[in-house]
């Protein structure tokens, strides 16, 4: 069981950030890790903020979601976490992945304030919507975290309508027309055969895996009964012999449909093809808001903690900053308490995210002071490896070090530097009609919606600049390695 808790541990780590480029959602810690509701288990577990990232990657349809924590520092020697917990806490704040500060208070919501990100809650907090009015006016910058079957979701404003029968269903809402095909009636063992949409047919819809409502605090949409098949003709009389013998010798053979899942290399189709398989429609979910005025001002600087070995504004801090706290209009260490020192603009960075087959898999910062490679082994393990998610086809047309992301003039530039080329999809806007272009052995500025492709299906994208899409699966548990206990009651 150690060993199952230390590779957790492990996974949990690698979703945590206080880089307010690459963050996604702030939450207080130790409120989740004090949420006995979410499994019922011991007063304080460490193992439930695994449950926030997977409810966040759940939420976003983001396998790579990654997740500012905030903690208090009496939760560092908290008697009732088990000895691994605290040292585990320990190397998080010393890494800088958790911002500590000796009292959480409105830190979090302070965050969500100065950056736009949303603020993950497991209770109302009226008593700081007085310096942030947005947490009333805005409720869908706030996501509940509630217990959900053995897990947890998060809900944008508030806690879920439940259905008036106590039935969880699926609530597709949009202005797509989704294909109705008959089925031929099955016998009893056949399963229903999956139904199969465009991933550009389908514009704005909602889905969760919990079954929840498209829009919080609203009805569903009524959706338009699908309209009726045409009857069958009846069946003519019964023919002789002769006559079915003729007509089957002159009827061609019918074709055997494929069913099932397409295959990894099928899966890696054209754009705007069917995909046969499991799906899951997406619709565009709130991930960010524009920061405050002061929040913008404090993001364009960079800031030098009085103690060298800061975690969190030290000059040895290898990832970006945090945004400092405002302690009497000066900003402020949240670790430390003391004011720190402007050095000087901060260098332009930008998030971008590995898209694999319309699901992010990965979040990594591309900076002025940060190139970074992409392709299927790069050299440097810093870099951005892909080999995990592709297929043979895919894995013999990537390089090893396919492309280079950099920063010039405060806009993302991309070099190709493989032998096959990179094609980029040229976007103004999320709904318009894509057109292409592709570099070999040459540099390019992305602008607007712009995603970079290095293979049918294996795509860039910068900052949280999703398309709507129809995914066939979801982001994987950081928590399949955790240790669980059966129970059974015994008459």
């Amino acid at each position: 069981m150690r060993f199952e808790v230390s590779r957790v541990m492990d996974t949990i780590e690698q979703r945590l950030t206080t880089d307010v480029t690459l963050a996604q959602a702030v939450v207080d810690l130790a409120d989740v890790a004090r949420f006995v509701a979410l499994d019922g288990g011991r007063p304080i577990n460490l193992l439930r903020l695994g449950m926030v990232v997977d409810a966040l990657s759940r939420y976003l349809i983001d396998a790579g979601a990654m997740l500012y924590p905030v903690v208090g520092r009496e939760a560092l020697s908290e008697a009732a976490l088990t000895s691994k917990e605290r040292m585990v806490l320990g190397r998080w704040a010393d890494d800088g992945l958790i911002e500590v500060t000796p009292v959480v208070a409105d830190r979090p919501a302070e965050i969500a304030d100065f950056t736009g990100l949303p603020l993950i809650v497991v209770r109302d907090q009226p008593q700081f919507a007085a310096r942030f009015p947005w947490l009333v006016d805005s409720p869908e910058r706030v996501l509940r975290l509630t217990p959900r079957a053995g897990g947890a979701v998060l809900t944008p404003g508030g806690e879920p309508t439940p259905p008036k029968d106590g039935k969880e269903r699926l609530v597709v809402k949009g202005t797509a027309t989704l294909p109705i095909i008959p089925l031929e009636p099955a016998d009893a063992e056949s399963p229903a055969a999956p139904s199969v949409l465009s991933a550009d047919e389908t514009e704005i819809s909602d889905v969760s895996a919990e079954g929840e409502s498209s829009e919080q605090g609203e009805s569903p949409e009524p959706v338009e009964p699908a309209p009726k098949p045409s009857p069958r003709p009846a069946k003519p009389a019964a023919a002789t012999t002769a006559d079915k013998a003729a007509a089957d010798k002159a009827a061609p053979a019918p074709k055997q449909e494929q069913g099932g899942r397409p295959d990894g290399l099928q899966s890696f189709t054209a754009r705007g093809s069917q995909r046969a398989g499991r799906t899951r429609v997406m619709r565009r979910r709130f991930t960010r808001a524009e920061p405050s005025g002061v929040g913008a001002a404090l993001m364009a600087r960079e800031w030098r903690c009085g103690e060298p070995e800061c975690p969190a504004f030290g000059r040895f801090r290898r990832i970006g900053q945090p945004v400092p706290r405002m302690r009497a209009g000066v900003p402020a260490c949240p670790r430390h308490g003391q004011a720190v020192k402007d050095i000087g603009p901060r260098p332009p960075a930008f998030a971008v995210s590995v898209v694999v087959e319309d699901l992010a898999r990965r979040r990594f910062v591309v900076g002025a002071d940060r190139p970074m490679i992409v392709g299927r082994e790069p050299a440097d393990p810093d870099d951005i490896a892909v080999g995990q998610w592709l297929h043979e086809a895919a894995a013999a047309w990537i390089a090893k070090e396919h492309l280079k992301l950099e920063v010039r003039d405060g806009h993302p530039v991309v070099t190709d530097t493989s032998e096959n080329g990179t094609l980029i999809w040229k976007r103004s806007a999320p709904d318009i009609k894509e057109e292409t272009e592709r570099i070999y052995r040459k540099s390019y500025q992305l602008t607007g919606w712009d995603s970079v492709e290095l293979y049918t299906g294996v795509e860039l994208i910068v900052g949280d600049h999703r398309l709507q899409t129809i995914v066939g699966s979801e982001p994987a548990s950081v928590l399949l390695d955790a240790p669980t206990v059966a129970l059974r009651l015994i008459d």
